[in-house]
């Protein structure tokens, strides 16, 4: 990540960010502290409007703020926008060949991408390394319990919630919180599971906390992006987008 762009990026988080949270405490303060009523017109309409200008704001400056600082923009991936291999043709160095365990997954980063590359003999793949159920990293969290699952039956299985994705295509070949992983992984799967479910279906009017049915979270996984690769004099080079 330049220098730079980080500067840029705080600066900007910084001004952006307080002017969203100035919105959303002004929001919150006419609709719950609207002082004398007797005096006091109706805040109503306006504490709405600056809540939602707030929260979306602050949501724009995520997707804006987060590739600066060297972080991933809170974007729901969809399967109908992963792009043809033909399309990337910006080829970024990954390693050599013999830094990769046989099948384990790795997480490289690799231009600002974050791209899960694992070796297979003497093959080489590459996909989007956020799974595309809950953008959670497909290799674990370093120093932690959550670690890269290995390789089966030419799969690649997200540690959080099970779901699993051909390496070779990225097809999603399994749906995350299934009863087997559940019984397997009791608190990423069965609790999460009820939690995850409770957030999804429970009707908006009586969620304690509502929460809009964009921003629910996904019980499904959909295909992830792959990228073509190359090895040359055993170095590995990734296809990414220009």
């Amino acid at each position: 990540m330049s220098p730079a762009l980080a500067v840029l990026g705080v600066s900007i988080l910084g001004t952006w960010g307080l002017a969203s949270i100035g919105m959303i405490a002004a929001g919150i303060i006419m609709l719950f502290f609207p002082g004398d009523p007797t005096t006091s017109s109706d805040n109503t309409l306006g504490g709405i409007l600056f809540l939602v200008l707030g929260l979306t704001s602050m949501g724009l400056m995520q997707v804006v703020v987060s590739p600066l600082l060297g972080l991933d923009a809170p974007v729901p991936f969809r399967a109908k926008d992963n792009k043809a291999h033909a399309k990337l043709t910006r080829w970024a160095k990954a390693g050599l060949v013999r830094d990769y365990t046989d099948g384990v997954p790795k997480e490289m980063r690799l231009r600002a991408q974050r791209v899960l590359v694992t070796r297979r003999g003497d093959d080489i793949y590459a996909m989007n390394a956020l799974c595309s159920h809950a953008r959670l990293p497909m290799a674990g969290l370093p120093g932690s319990p959550i670690k890269a699952m290995a390789i089966q039956d030419g799969c690649v299985t997200c540690p959080f919630h099970g779901a699993r994705f051909e390496v070779s295509s990225g097809k999603a070949v399994r749906q995350p919180f299934t009863s087997q992983w559940n019984n397997d992984h009791p608190l990423l799967g069965g609790i999460q599971s009820k939690l995850w479910n409770l957030i999804q279906f429970i009707p908006m009017p009586y969620q304690a906390f509502p929460v809009p049915k964009f921003a629910r979270p996904s019980m499904n996984a959909e295909d992830m992006q792959t990228y073509p690769v190359k090895v040359e004099d055993g170095e590995i080079l990734v296809g990414l987008p220009r």
